[in-house]
C-alpha cells in the first residue's frame, strides 16, 4: 500500500508537486502542513500506518486517468488546440471597472454574479498579503474584490476546502485557480472525496508558467523597485511590472530561474478541465479571453450577458492556440529530458537525441 513516504519520494521531493493542496485537504487528521513552500508531514504518527489517503489524493501520480476525466466532464467536442469547448470569445465588464482587476474584470464579476444569484455561496481564491499570494476563502463581494488581480507564487488553494465546508458551512463553492488546481479538484471529484462534492463551479486561469514569489521579489528589488508599491504584474512575451503609473518590461529569460520544476513539465496552458477558462492572451488590452467548456459554465456566463453586466466580442483563437501548443510541446520535451537523464545520458547526448541545444537541456535541469 502506498504511503506518505511514497508521496514524498515520488512527487514532493522529485519536484513535480504542484502544491495544489490536495494531500493536505485529504489527510483526515491534518498531519500534512504547508511548510517552506511544500506540503510536509512534520512527523509520522500512528494514524499514518496503513493509510494511503494522501497518496491517493494526488493527481500527479494518476496522470493516466486525466483523459477519462476529461471525457466524463467535457465530452468529446472540438478541441482546436485549447481543449474541448462550446464558445470562445472576448469579454469585459461594463461600466465602472474595479481597479484591482487584472484585465477585463471577468473573474471578479463572475464570482460576484454567482454569489448574488445563489449559484455559489463562496469561492476558493488566491488572495494576497502585500504581494505574497495566500489561499483564501471569499464569501462576500468585498472579499472577492480583495482577491482580484494576478499574483505569482505556488499556493495550496485546495487546502482551504475543508475549512470552507466545515467551518464556514459552504456547500456551493467555486474554485478559481491555475490549470494544476483545476486538474486536482477534478481528480478529487472523480475519486469521490466527500469534501470535493461541495465544489459546483471551476474557473481556470490561463497559465504560461508560475514563479516562486521570493525569487520574483528579489528580481523586482534588483530593478530598484519596492514590491509593496507594485500595482500590477503581467506576463506576456515579456515580464511586465506596473508601478506609479509606469510600466517596466524585461525579457522572460531574466525570470526563468524563478520557474518551479513542475511548471516545466506541465502541458496545460488554457485550464482545459475548467468550466470556464479566462486569460488575457488573445484579447486586446482591457479585455479577457473566455473559453466556455461546460453546460454549467456557459449557463452562468449567459446569465451575465442577459443581465447586461458584460460586453463581448469575437474571440481570437490563433494566438492562444499557438501558446497552448508551445507549452504542450515544452512540457513533453522536458519530460523527455528528465527521463533521459534518469537513464544516465549526458546533457550533450540528450541534446543530440532530442534535436535541441545543450543550453536548453541545462536550463531544464537547473531545478533538479
Amino acid at each position: 500500500m502506498p504511503s506518505y513516504e511514497d508521496l514524498e519520494a515520488k512527487v514532493i521531493d522529485a519536484g513535480i508537486c504542484t502544491v495544489c493542496g490536495a494531500c493536505m485537504l485529504a489527510c483526515p487528521n491534518s498531519h500534512i502542513k504547508y511548510l517552506e513552500g511544500k506540503p510536509k508531514r512534520p512527523k509520522k504518527t500512528l494514524d499514518c500506518v496503513s493509510c494511503n489517503t494522501c497518496f491517493d489524493a494526488c493527481y500527479r501520480v494518476r496522470q493516466g486517468v486525466m483523459p477519462e476525466i476529461e471525457a466524463i466532464v467535457l465530452g468529446s467536442g472540438e478541441k482546436e488546440g485549447v481543449g474541448v469547448h462550446r464558445r470562445i470569445l472576448a469579454a469585459r465588464v461594463k461600466g465602472q471597472k474595479i481597479s484591482a482587476c487584472q484585465d477585463g474584470g471577468i473573474v471578479t464579476a463572475l464570482l460576484i454574479y454567482g454569489l448574488d444569484q445563489g449559484i455559489i455561496d463562496g469561492a476558493l481564491v488566491v488572495g494576497k498579503d502585500g504581494w505574497t499570494p495566500v489561499a483564501s476563502i471569499a464569501k462576500t463581494r468585498d472579499e472577492i474584490i480583495a482577491s482580484a488581480g494576478t499574483k505569482y507564487g505556488v499556493v495550496p488553494v485546495l487546502n482551504g476546502l475543508r475549512a470552507a465546508v466545515v467551518e464556514h458551512g459552504l456547500s456551493k463553492i467555486c474554485v478559481v485557480g491555475s490549470p494544476c488546481h483545476i486538474q486536482s479538484i477534478r481528480y478529487l471529484k472523480h475519486r469521490g472525496l466527500p469534501l470535493a462534492s461541495s465544489v459546483k463551479l471551476t474557473v481556470g486561469l490561463f497559465c504560461r508558467e508560475n514563479y516562486y514569489y521570493g525569487c520574483i521579489a528579489e528580481k523586482v528589488s534588483g530593478k530598484g523597485l519596492n514590491i509593496n508599491q507594485i500595482e500590477k504584474f503581467n506576463v506576456a512575451d515579456e515580464f511586465n511590472i506596473h508601478s506609479g503609473g509606469k510600466k517596466l518590461s524585461f525579457p522572460i529569460t531574466e525570470v526563468k530561474s524563478c520557474v518551479p520544476k513542475h511548471c516545466l513539465v506541465c502541458e496545460d496552458f488554457a485550464s482545459e478541465l475548467a468550466d470556464i477558462s479566462v486569460g488575457s492572451d488573445g484579447s486586446a488590452d482591457g479585455w479577457s479571453t473566455i473559453i466556455l467548456r461546460t453546460e454549467e459554465g456557459e449557463k452562468v456566463f449567459c446569465g451575465m450577458e442577459k443581465e447586461g453586466l458584460i460586453e463581448t466580442a469575437a474571440g481570437e483563437l490563433v494566438d492562444i492556440r499557438e501558446i497552448a501548443e508551445r507549452k504542450r510541446e515544452k512540457g513533453k520535451q522536458t519530460q523527455d529530458i528528465y527521463r533521459l537523464t534518469e537513464e544516465g545520458l549526458e546533457k550533450k547526448e540528450i541534446a543530440a537525441k532530442l534535436g535541441i541545444t545543450e543550453s536548453r537541456v541545462s536550463h531544464r535541469l537547473e531545478g533538479l
